[in-house]
């Protein structure tokens, strides 16, 4: 038995335990989140896809026979294999207006690909089919680093939309994106010349297998702590709605009557142009205030959105309120409101544990809550209780 059969046959079964991993962990997911699923369904393709192509490999041995001819099977493979798992990365990170340019995209490099194996099969009347191999690898490392410019910009845009919309932890997203995908596509670069070198298979191959290994466990953990927002997410897609303020500062008229052609930074100029009255801020103030007496700050799933929706001032004027009178912004002011509750509640009943600490106040973990007071007292929240139950015995 050869180390290139035991390779492949090693590569079938971590396949298979990896789609077993994704199908178990459906079960036991918090949040349906039609989002995630779709993304998990991708993967869960690309991985089954990859599991027949090493089961085929043992069987037929196309690797084995010649260097050529195994190539040009894994690029026929592995080119639709990868752009699904690829597509399950995609898919969490993009929003629906930019998912059909890349199916259209690696849809045609893959027909390109399949073309150039067909003129090369007809012309050599076998799988050796001399330089289309070359042709295809490299339309395959082009498929690759087109999925992989294009989950980086949208990765970037995506972490900057949350940090200016979501009251959650982003983290969770954050460890995802940055360690295992990244570590993912490292050696997907390699791959291409691992394709066409056996020798070079034996050292990609176990590291491509631990850094699976560690994106599926990461796909995993971000689907413990994934919540539906798929409103928040999609809200770079076009805006119909009318703004509140626009409505009271031209007694109101709608907003295609005072900008043109519905233009956003005409919208965000008046909704600015509200905010000089002393008035209307401090009708937002108001409103604001009232969502925190009646707790709304405990919803762990509150965005800029839900809060717009709430207390019936649109999204642009109160990100514009949040950066231009209250110098911040809404993820960092949502986070000191739950703080300051925290530390009122540690006092009003040192007996709750910090899990109730955190989930009555809003925080998405008790991690969240770690972080927050390690960063603002320097000390977790058990240190800050007992230190300030110390000072009340004193005093």
């Amino acid at each position: 038995m050869s180390n290139l059969y035991l390779l492949q046959f090693a590569c079938f079964l971590f396949m298979l335990f990896n789609a077993l991993v994704l199908l178990i962990t459906r079960i036991q997911v918090k949040w349906i989140s039609p989002r995630y699923e779709r993304s998990r369904r991708f993967v869960l393709a690309g991985i089954i896809g990859m599991a027949a192509h090493f089961f085929a490999q043992m069987c037929y041995g196309f690797r084995a026979t010649n260097d050529a001819m195994g190539a040009t099977i894994n690029i026929l493979i592995y080119t639709p294999c990868f752009s699904l798992i690829a597509l399950g990365i995609y898919h969490i990170e993009a929003t629906h207006m930019r998912r059909w340019r890349i199916y259209v995209v690696s849809s045609a490099i893959y027909v390109v690909i399949v073309t150039s194996f067909g003129i090369g099969y007809f012309q050599h009347d076998s799988l050796h089919i001399g330089n289309w191999l070359y042709v295809m690898l490299a339309l395959f490392a082009i498929n690759m680093v087109y999925f992989i410019v294009s989950i980086i910009q949208e990765m970037i845009k995506r972490r900057r939309m949350l940090e200016k919309l979501s009251g959650s932890d982003i983290l969770p997203n954050v460890r995802y994106s940055q360690a295992s995908v990244f570590l993912l596509f490292l050696i997907a670069l390699i791959i291409p010349l691992a394709i066409l070198f056996t020798p070079l298979l034996y050292i990609v191959g176990p590291l491509g297998l631990v850094s699976f290994l560690f994106f599926i466990l990461s796909f995993v953990a971000l689907g413990y702590s994934y919540v539906p927002t798929e409103d928040l997410l999609n809200e770079d897609e076009p805006q119909s709605s009318f703004s509140v303020c626009n409505d009271t500062c031209h007694k109101g008229q709608p907003i295609s009557e005072t900008t043109d052609n519905h233009n956003s930074t005409g919208i965000e100029e008046a909704n600015y142009s509200c905010l000089h009255t002393d008035n209307r801020r401090e009708e937002i103030q108001k409103k604001l205030d009232e969502w925190c007496t009646v707790l709304g700050y405990k919803d762990g799933n509150a965005n800029l959105l839900s809060l717009s929706h709430s207390i019936n001032v649109s999204k642009e004027e109160l990100s514009l309120y949040f950066d231009h009178c209250l110098k911040t912004t809404f993820r960092l002011w949502l986070s000191d409101i739950r703080f300051r509750a925290a530390k009122k509640m540690m006092i009003e009943f040192p007996n709750y544990s910090n899990d109730i600490i955190s989930s009555e106040c809003g925080f998405s973990s008790r991690t969240h809550l770690y972080r927050i007071f390690k960063a603002r007292e320097g000390c977790t929240p058990t240190d800050w209780r007992e230190q300030n139950r110390s000072s009340n015995h004193k005093a």
